[in-house]
């Protein structure tokens, strides 16, 4: 850990993190981040599970029920993964003084896969082993075993020979 990490955990969310985890947050420590700090947000009940030999900078992990990242990932600076909507999409339900929390689902991040800086993965998607996510994408859909996506949402660019 290099800088200050933000964590926020409910009292039954769980995190289980494989070895040598690097994290870089906060100040100096990427120049790519603008000094950005990182943060692991886990809501009532839910799971982030971050294997072996991971790296991200300033990343944000925002689980509401489970984020699994494998092993060998590799996440650029000031990306987000979230696996909730984070409010509901009726506006009624919006007007509670509650947090609703829309609707949910698993992120996976299978094993060495490359995840270019500023990237936000959504909920519901999972990249397969090997892949590479170009810089600034939008991942709103998952992506298959060694491939190069991009863009906004993102899609598929080409297949990596394996």
């Amino acid at each position: 850990m290099h800088g200050k990490l933000y964590v926020h955990l409910f009292p039954s969310a769980k995190v289980k993190i494989g070895d040598n985890l690097y994290f870089s947050s906060g100040w100096g420590i990427n120049a790519l981040c603008a000094n950005k700090r990182g943060m692991i947000y886990a809501t009532h009940d839910a799971c982030i599970s971050i294997g072996d030999n991971v790296g991200m900078s300033s990343t944000v992990l925002w689980s509401h029920k489970k984020i699994t990242i494998g092993n060998h990932v590799k996440i650029g600076g000031n990306c987000i993964l979230i696996d909730t909507d984070a409010h509901n999409m009726d506006f009624l339900l919006r007007r509670s003084p509650s947090t609703d929390w829309g609707v949910s689902a698993p992120v996976t991040i299978e094993d060495d896969v490359f995840i270019g800086m500023n990237c936000v993965i959504l909920k519901g998607v999972t990249i397969g082993a090997r892949s590479i996510i170009a810089a600034g994408s939008v991942v709103t859909k998952s992506i298959p075993a060694d491939c190069v996506a991009g863009g906004n949402p993102a899609k598929v660019i080409k297949r990596l020979s394996k």
